[in-house]
């Protein structure tokens, strides 16, 4: 009995002592989308996995269209920095931001809204940021890219203090029903 009582003990000890309780947690931060993204008619739009990393291909969207996104962003114990949105071909679509009030009460002055880029105060960990897409030109090659950054410190390995994926988003002209 007292053999067993001191294998547990020995047991207990080494697994106290083990933890690093000094530590920080540091966490690579996620970012995807709420529910899938909505036409104005309210269908919903699937996102697919396509054979390159980090790329998705969303339903073919017509000219016109206008599809609200929602992102949420977590960067569990860490906090967020900063959140990239880049349109690869600004001239088959344009994205409609929330009001400027609201997004100046979670963004920096450093922050440039017409570019896409959003920096934060690092204060947050987590953020909801909606948005509204705009299908003006037919394209096979229009993509959206999400890129968000955290202030997590990574001694190496494979992880990361950003996140990013692209979506592709083909946009179609719809020929006109009554001619």
């Amino acid at each position: 009995m007292k053999t067993r009582v001191s294998i547990f003990l020995v047991v207990l000890t080494v697994l106290v002592t083990s933890c690093d309780l000094a530590g920080e947690s540091n966490y690579t931060p996620n970012i995807f989308f709420i529910h899938h993204p909505v036409n104005q008619n309210g269908d919903s739009l699937s996102n697919y996995y396509t054979d390159k990393p980090g790329l998705f291909v969303m339903d073919t969207i017509a000219v016109g269209d206008t599809v609200l996104f929602y992102l949420y962003m977590d960067a569990y114990a860490n906090q967020l920095t900063a959140f990239y949105l880049n349109q690869s071909a600004d001239s088959v679509s344009r994205v409609i931001l929330p009001e400027k009030t609201s997004m100046d009460t979670v963004f920096t002055a450093d922050s440039d809204y017409k570019r896409g880029k959003f920096i934060m105060d690092g204060t947050r960990n987590t953020l909801r940021f909606p948005f509204w897409y705009v299908a003006t030109k037919p394209s096979n090659e229009a993509k959206l890219e999400f890129v968000v950054v955290s202030n997590a410190q990574f001694d190496g390995g494979f992880a990361s203090n950003s996140n990013s994926f692209q979506l592709k988003t083909p946009i179609v002209v719809i020929a006109n029903p009554e001619e």
